[in-house]
């Protein structure tokens, strides 16, 4: 990112002083729990759901989470997967918010995190031109986040019976 203009100013529309700003205070990876406004990350067969915590519910070891993507990759039977292999990112900034076990999220990473917040940013222009592409998207993203919520249901029922 050499030679680019970082500070107060803006390529391509995007205030890059505010983003900057916002992810350093949405990532925090200091307490044990989860802290408002941190990401974090559900993993599950290889897909990723990275969400902003809105509330970590202690009491009922929940955490009350907006979702801002989905990522499916590809699975290696020679290597884990990682966010690296991403093959589909759903943004999911319309979708209903989750109360999930607090279990299974982790704080998610930088480098994980920046490039899909940053491609969110940079199509913000895009889907004021053409709502009804939106629209479709969205529905997708609603379709795959159902199709993981209901995956990563099936594979630990005992952590929702309580």
């Amino acid at each position: 990112m050499s030679g680019i203009p970082l500070v107060g100013g803006s390529i391509s529309g995007i205030n890059y002083r505010h983003l900057i700003a916002t992810l350093c205070s949405m990532i925090d990876r200091s307490p044990p729990h989860a802290t408002t406004y941190e990401i974090v990350c559900l993993e599950h067969q290889g897909s990723y759901l990275y969400a902003e915590v809105i509330q970590a519910i202690v009491a009922r070891q929940r955490t009350w989470v907006r979702p801002l993507f989905l990522q499916l990759t590809t699975q290696s039977s020679e290597e884990a997967p990682s966010p690296a292999q991403g093959l589909f990112a759903y943004r999911l900034q319309n979708c209903s918010d989750l109360v999930w076990p607090s279990q299974f999220f982790r704080p998610a990473l930088d480098d994980e995190v920046l490039p899909l917040l940053m491609q969110m940013y940079s199509d913000k222009s895009q889907d004021e031109a053409d709502p009804q592409a939106v629209s479709e998207r969205d529905r997708k993203a609603h379709q795959a986040l159902r199709q993981f919520i209901d995956q990563v249901w099936r594979a630990f029922p005992d952590a929702f019976s309580g």
